[in-house]
């Protein structure tokens, strides 16, 4: 029922399903509106625990600006999963999946959030690899993540995202939220990281939105791939993180980063964080969402982030 509500949503919008086979083996499900081979396409990637549905209130803001891709994170309960979980690989089949919708050599702006962020970043450093003309991109609520691991250091950071090194150990985890209930799991995680304002509380859990994750998210399947994603995240993405730094490979794309206040910059400065993995001279701004206004920037801000992503994709793509 999830992703039949999910469908029905977008499709409300003028947006087309799609399901494509990719050489990572996922069979990714997304969701797409075209403007046309002379429009730009902005990708609109979810992170944990949720799914494409997290952006049901920007898609019909964005919807008549840009074309859109907004797919299903694969193992994340509608995309079928794959065996390789580093950033790199599913940002590859996700591009993959993207080319065989639109066509290859189409302008993109690659846009994500927390998951989908650090996704975004793998691809921003690499977009020479791909048959896309990426124009820039658009990280909303993560810093990288061999920052975020150094973070975790403070003992505030490391209580608030303990699941980064407890969904690492896969196979503890995954028995662990089983046994706990994954759909408690996924109502509380969701709970967790929101903002304190209770304007974006509701606006997390409208339109059934916590049923929806958590159907979603508490099969076995998709609580093991979900894992697989930190898991790669302690150890595939934190070493080519590390080798991009050595090499001075950097994000060489115009970039905008957006974090929440009351979230990521009550612990950090994410501006400054953010500066060291981009290229000197190339367009960065990074702006800082108050309101009480928490993690799940795309609901609990969306008006916010329309903006600021209206205002991106009209200097890149006018």
């Amino acid at each position: 029922m999830a992703a039949i509500k999910t469908q029905e949503c977008f499709a409300s919008h003028g947006l087309k399903h799609n399901v494509t086979k990719t050489h990572g083996g996922s069979e990714v499900h997304s969701y797409t509106s075209d403007l046309g081979s002379d429009s730009a396409i902005l990708t609109l990637i979810h992170g944990w625990p949720q799914s494409a549905y997290e952006w049901r209130y920007l898609v019909p803001l964005l919807n008549n600006k840009i074309s859109l891709f907004v797919p299903e994170l694969p193992g994340y309960g509608i995309s079928t999963p794959q065996k390789q979980n580093d950033k790199g690989a599913i940002g590859a089949t996700l591009l993959e999946a993207l080319v065989g919708v639109f066509g290859p050599n189409r302008r993109v702006i690659l846009g994500g959030h927390d998951r989908g962020g650090h996704i975004c970043h793998r691809l921003a450093v690499d977009v020479d690899r791909y048959p896309i003309k990426a124009l820039g991109t658009i990280i909303l609520e993560v810093v990288p993540i061999s920052v975020q691991w150094r973070v975790c250091n403070n003992p505030k950071v490391a209580s608030q995202l303990f699941h980064w090194p407890f969904m690492a150990n896969v196979e503890t985890a995954v028995g662990m939220i089983q046994s706990y209930g994954a759909a408690k799991w996924i109502r509380s995680a969701n709970e967790r990281v929101a903002g304190p304002s209770e304007i974006g509380k509701a606006r997390v859990a409208a339109d059934n939105a916590n049923d929806i994750y958590a159907e979603l998210l508490s099969s076995e399947e998709a609580t093991r791939y979900t894992c697989e994603d930190y898991r790669a995240g302690a150890q595939e993405d934190v070493t080519e993180e590390e080798s991009d730094q050595q090499a001075g490979r950097k994000i060489n794309i115009p970039t905008l980063v957006v974090y929440s206040k009351s979230r990521f910059g009550d612990t950090m400065d994410c501006e400054a964080e953010w500066r060291e993995w981009v290229a000197d001279g190339v367009d960065y701004e990074c702006v800082g969402v108050g309101d009480e206004r928490g993690h799940y920037l795309p609901e609990e801000a969306y008006e916010v982030i329309d903006e600021l992503m209206t205002k991106f994709v009209n200097k890149l793509a006018p």
